[in-house]
């Protein structure tokens, strides 16, 4: 049987479907049953991500990290990969609408489809509400008989591509891998039950098995008339109906939509290999297609648990344990995949906000006089009439607000982190020759290296060890690097240092080849940054040094030379840069420091425990460079908002000439300008401080920077942004007050 459109009509669904018809103790019914549902929904996501945090606990949180980072930029790849099967699914979507009722462009079709699956993703629902979601957003370009048939048709069609693909697994696991007999018992199990699935389908079609009106019926049989169901039954026969004439009427685009939904497998497959690739193994098809057909499984099976956290991570784990990787990779593979399904799902979430943000604001301001009173000023209208200016502007005193804290930070921490690795030496003063201010290792050797044993005799002084300290180029190029020299025996014992792997320095003897001393101690940290090991080189004083041993913990430079090679380079036998004094008792610090004062008085003392301030205060050059900076930001938010107003004001020309006709004072105008000014000011400062966090937090994520965020400086660039957006709108600002207003009634 085969309905008509007019029987079918929009019209008629719309009123049919509308809730607003259910009665009102339905209505409490249904309230009572969403209630419920959002709890079991808060449940189920709170069990998840404590399954999510017990596995990565087990397993640790660094092997997962260090996976993490193999995968690198390559993480843009993989998004791309997981990008093309969204545009494969929308293509068999599209196909499934007639296209005599395909009233959408094909990036109108890809925005329905991220929308919808964010909400399946995000939900309890999950298809259910996203598949409607879809519906709603096609509404307008398609009759909703069309539209809600062909999605239908679409996840009919994907469910049964994905029957076939998951029986294709099991059948290639129990074939291709030796199983222990439970997991091969499972897998057994799953394909007489995809089989049982697909035999059931090939019958229900042949037979035109209407499932959906036979239940509605069923229930009325045993006594139950919900009149939900019940007042559409008629309707949903004929959407079964038009199902099951699906293939009948358009052969083409059934088996097109076959083949679209083959090649979603395919690329997830593919995702699969390449990511194992990328985490440094070599996997083959075969594996990667089983791993994705029981991840389906696992997404069927708990597709009630929001965003199927936890319960997919683990799923991975003990399939990627199955076929023999380590836990981690199993893990890692799940979090990067659901990294790349979140940001395809942020971007469903825009549009969704994208669409239905101006629906809800119009309904808003129905409701609320005051509201629209406020969304109608100049200054909101201005902005929201031109929303990518505003945009941009806002982003560009982002950045110059980024500029100043990120750069700040950076410095500081670095300098502070530096300070840190200084004090964490073992020695609780530092003696220099007078006269010395630097602290950046370019300070000349002139403390004489025999001073040592005589700080060693003061009373309360338990080590006097001389270290020398000299800043070298980097390897790379670009910058430099504080090398410390230091005599292996007496400096160990005083920082508590252990060689790790490899050994401590190598005598040099009489019969020693040349270069003997050039030789270097690196800590853990700086092997892990640079992927080398013992026996590898580092390149100092313009020639290379052997690496010969590892030590921990850092402390003081990440580098180590015997100090008499260093003597060497510079010339300065006999001398150090500082002699470093432990205390027997650390809390009489002070005390000592004061009989050293006493015997040396020209000498200078510090406090190891202040190195980290001192290093941070102690560049002079820093100052300079950071008022650059602040010069430099305050200058883009000056210039982009500058831009902008006077942008606003060319447009607005005309507009602000009625404004002058109809009374408004100068003072007034030029108000106006300033407020929108400040406005985008004050957003810019907010996402820059936003975007600072984020950056921050990626970089010491990924390096072993160290970027500090300080109070003060926050403040500094919240009145950078605001000050140089305010300066930047008064020209825009007197030039619309001067504007005369005859002149801007004619101006085109």
């Amino acid at each position: 049987m085969t309905t008509t459109d007019e029987q079918l009509s929009p019209a008629r669904l719309d009123d049919e479907l509308m809730p607003a018809e259910v009665e009102e103790p339905d209505q409490s019914g249904s309230s009572s049953f969403k209630r419920n549902i959002i709890w079991l929904q808060g449940v189920a996501f709170i069990l998840g991500l404590a399954l999510l945090i017990y596995v990565i606990r087990r397993v640790g949180v660094q092997p997962i990290f260090d996976a993490l980072l193999k995968i690198g930029f390559g993480f843009f790849i993989l998004l791309a990969i997981s990008g093309s099967r969204h545009v494969i699914r929308t293509l068999a979507m599209r196909a499934a609408i007639d296209p005599l009722h395909r009233r959408f462009s094909f990036k109108h079709a890809l925005a329905v489809r991220l929308g919808g699956e964010a909400v399946s993703f995000l939900t309890f629902t999950g298809p259910l509400l996203g598949e409607a979601t879809k519906v709603a957003l096609l509404r307008r370009r398609v009759p909703l008989v069309h539209g809600v048939s062909a999605l239908v048709v679409d996840n009919i069609l994907y469910n049964l591509s994905v029957i076939v693909f998951v029986l294709s697994g099991a059948i290639v696991m129990l074939l291709s891998f030796n199983l222990p007999p439970l997991v091969r018992y499972s897998l057994f199990g799953i394909a007489v039950g995809a089989s049982l699935g697909l035999i059931l389908s090939v019958w229900a079609a042949s037979r035109r098995v209407m499932l959906l009106t036979w239940m509605i019926d069923a229930l009325g049989r045993f006594g139950i008339h919900p009149k939900f169901l019940t007042s559409r039954r008629d309707h949903i026969w004929d959407l079964e109906t038009h199902v099951y004439d699906f293939y009948s009427h358009r052969p083409g685009s059934f088996f097109a939509m076959c083949g679209f939904n083959l090649l979603t497998h395919a690329t997830s497959v593919i995702e699969v290999y390449v990511t194992l690739r990328m985490l440094g193994y070599k996997p083959t098809v075969p594996a990667a297609l089983v791993i994705e057909s029981l991840t389906k499984i696992i997404n069927f099976v708990f597709g009630f648990v929001p965003a199927t956290i936890g319960v997919y991570e683990a799923g991975n784990e003990i399939i990627l344990q199955t076929l023999g990787y380590a836990a981690a990779t199993g893990i890692t593979l799940a979090l990067v995949r659901k990294a790349g399904t979140l940001v395809w799902t942020g971007i469903g979430l825009l549009v969704l906000v994208w669409r239905a943000v101006p629906n809800a604001t119009r309904s808003l301001m129905d409701r609320s006089p005051r509201l629209r009173k406020i969304m109608d000023s100049l200054v909101l209208s201005n902005m929201s009439h031109r929303p990518a200016r505003t945009i941009v502007s806002i982003f560009g005193i982002g950045v110059g607000v980024l500029l100043i804290v990120f750069t700040v930070g950076l410095a500081h921490g670095l300098l502070r982190e530096r300070g840190r690795r200084e004090a964490n030496i073992g020695a609780e003063i530092m003696v220099r020759a007078s006269g010395t201010f630097s602290m950046s290792g370019t300070q000349p050797f002139a403390y004489p290296v025999s001073r040592a044993q005589e700080l060693a005799r003061i009373q309360g002084v338990r080590m006097a060890v001389p270290i020398g300290q000299q800043l070298v180029g980097s390897d790379t190029g670009f910058g430099s690097r504080v090398v410390d020299g230091i005599t292996f025996d007496e400096y160990a014992p005083l920082a508590g240092l252990t060689i790790k792997d490899g050994t401590a320095f190598t005598p040099c003897g009489p019969t020693s080849t040349p270069n003997c001393g050039d030789q270097a101690i690196v800590d853990s940290v700086w092997t892990e940054e640079r992927k080398t090991s013992v026996g590898g080189t580092v390149q100092l004083y313009d020639r290379p040094f052997r690496i010969v041993g590892v030590y921990e913990p850092p402390g003081g430079a990440r580098i180590k030379i015997p100090l008499s090679t260093m003597q060497e380079q510079l010339g300065s036998q006999d001398h150090c840069s500082a002699v470093l004094v432990a205390c027997n008792n650390p809390d009489e610090q002070v005390q000592v420091a004061a009989r050293i004062r006493e015997q040396f008085p020209s000498d200078q003392i510090i406090f190891t425990k202040d190195l980290p301030e001192l290093y941070a205060s102690g560049v002079p050059a820093l100052d300079i460079f950071i008022k650059v900076v602040v010069a430099i930001a305050a200058s883009i938010s000056m210039l982009v908002v500058l831009l902008a107003m006077y942008t606003t004001v060319t447009e607005r020309t005309k507009q602000i000439g009625i404004l002058k006709s109809l009374g408004m004072s100068k003072g007034t105008i030029a108000w106006v300008i300033e407020k929108e000014a400040i406005l985008v000011s004050l957003l810019g400062v907010t996402v820059g401080i936003l975007l600072t966090l984020l950056v921050r937090f990626a970089v010491m994520r990924t390096t072993s920077l160290t970027v500090e965020i300080e109070p003060k400086w926050i403040i500094i660039a919240f009145a950078v942004g605001l000050i140089g957006g305010t300066i930047g709108a008064l020209y825009p600002a007197l030039r619309a007050a001067r504007q005369d207003a005859v002149e801007a009634l004619a101006y085109e």
